[in-house]
């Protein structure tokens, strides 16, 4: 079931989804910004999509693996749940050394950052 949120509850997020995230308590979410993050994904894994073009968080059930792996595919898109807009998928960092890790990125058609998905804490 998906559920949105305002994101008066997450304003601070959406100023720049990593930055912004350094002030959070621990354990609440983590950003996915490295795909070694989105192949950790599993079959009925919360994610959130916090899109600042529409300014909400809606929640999904990853439902395959190998779909959530489309979020941080180079030059791919993803769909916000709530407007429909698309973002494109951009990844930042030096490609030719493979030590280094790639960071994947949502802009919009201006090639701004509008988008991110985190996955939030496990309850415990």
């Amino acid at each position: 079931m998906k559920t949105k949120l305002t994101v008066i509850l997450l304003a601070g997020l959406l100023a720049g989804a990593s930055t912004a995230l350094a002030g959070r308590p621990s354990g609440t979410w983590q950003t996915l910004n490295k795909p070694a993050e989105f192949e950790k994904l599993k079959t009925g894994d919360k994610i959130l999509y916090v899109c600042n073009e529409c300014q909400t968080v809606t929640e999904a059930t990853v439902q395959d693996p190998a779909a959530a792996m489309e979020h941080c595919k180079e030059g791919a898109t993803v769909t916000c749940p709530s407007c429909k807009t698309k973002v494109r998928v951009v990844t930042k960092g030096p490609p030719k050394n493979p030590k280094l890790v790639r960071e994947v990125t949502y802009v919009n058609e201006k090639g701004e950052r509008c988008f991110f998905i985190v996955k939030p804490a496990e309850k415990s």
